[in-house]
């Protein structure tokens, strides 16, 4: 047993100075950020055994669903991007979605088709559930 004693204001000061682009280095949330302890021992306050993590993912990680591994690379990746999502979100999917459809000439017409060949097969079922 260690008799050094947890000082979690130390450990955030060293986060804060190594780690400067602050949010979750997995998902980058900033909400319920915690400072996570790689080797799980809170008084260790290496900059290489801290990292910023959401509350769900240091949860994660304390149950043993990422490697130290994992999360260090993923903590250096978040450092270098600072600390800036650059693909984690398909903003534009729908409207590039829709070009494409308009571009092939699918779109209103098939849907009304879809829509109408449903109908129909729900006429059909009910007509046959009355009959029987």
């Amino acid at each position: 047993m260690t008799d050094k004693k947890r000082n979690q204001p130390e450990a955030r000061r060293v986060a804060k100075e190594a780690y400067p682009y602050r949010g979750c280095c997995l998902c980058g949330q900033t909400v319920g950020e915690e400072l996570a302890h790689l080797d799980h021992e809170a008084s260790n306050n290496d900059p290489d055994n801290l990292a910023w993590l959401c509350n769900h993912h240091h949860w994660m990680y304390d149950v043993g669903l990422f490697s130290v591994t994992a999360l260090k690379v993923q903590r250096a990746h978040w450092q270098e991007v600072k600390g800036k999502r650059i693909n984690a979100y398909m903003k534009d999917a729908g409207k590039k979605a829709a070009a494409t459809r308009a571009a092939k000439g699918i779109g209103s017409e098939m849907a009304r088709k879809a829509s109408a060949t449903r109908r129909a097969n729900v006429l059909k079922a009910a007509q046959k559930g009355q009959a029987v």
